[in-house]
């Protein structure tokens, strides 16, 4: 029987720097602080990923950890996010999804604490990220555990805010995680300032269930 040819892995800069470049604009705007937070880009059957507890503005390409589809790292000097697991299940559930952004921005973070979900409430949210957007159940950080409870509350949705964590959003590209990110800490201080007043209106039902639709099949730039 003929040996199985074995792919070599082969560095792609431009992943890494894309992901660097990222990296800065989710500093900038503020949605994370000090080392906290990753980013991660599926390619083929590996997973570029920032490295644990580096700052965002000290990285390089060489600094991006490669690991395969099962945690393995094939490239990189410096260990991956702790936060690997997340990534990991993420892209074993979601064939759609190859960029994920984690971050820890605040009004994102006090939904988690106060809510379980946020109702359908603005057009570019339901859209871009889901008609109805869930809070997973609490687990420790880096751990299996929170990364179940993360897909299972995420299910075909953009995003998904981690109980007294923080947000993940996903996307088929890094620009789309990017943008879902910041909807979803847009839509999540609107929601919390907008229960303080009261009285807060909801989308009916089916015309966000066609918002969606539209942008998953016709709206999205590929």
């Amino acid at each position: 029987m003929a040996k199985r040819k074995v792919e070599k892995f082969s560095f792609d800069y431009d992943i890494a720097a894309s992901i660097i470049d990222y990296a800065r604009k989710v500093s900038e705007e503020g949605l994370t602080k000090g080392t906290w937070g990753n980013i991660s880009v599926r390619d083929g059957g590996y997973i570029y990923i920032t490295p644990s507890g580096f700052p965002y503005d000290k990285l390089t390409p060489k600094h991006i950890t490669v690991v395969d589809s099962k945690g393995n790292k094939v490239y990189g000097e410096l260990a991956p996010s702790s936060e690997l697991p997340l990534h990991i299940e993420i892209y074993d559930k979601r064939a759609d999804v190859h960029a994920v952004i984690h971050t820890h921005p605040i009004y994102s973070t006090i939904v988690s604490i106060i809510l379980q979900e946020i109702p359908p409430i603005v057009e570019d949210a339901v859209m871009i990220l889901g008609e109805r957007l869930f809070v997973s159940e609490y687990a420790l950080p880096g751990t299996k555990e929170l990364a179940k409870n993360a897909v299972k509350s995420l299910g075909d949705n953009h995003c998904v805010f981690l109980k007294n964590h923080g947000l993940v959003a996903v996307g088929e590209n890094l620009h789309e995680a990017f943008v879902a990110t910041l909807v979803a800490e847009k839509t999540a201080q609107i929601y919390f300032e907008a229960l303080k007043i009261g009285n807060v209106s909801v989308l009916p039902s089916e015309h966000a269930r066609v918002l969606r639709e539209k942008y998953l099949k016709s709206y999205r730039q590929k």
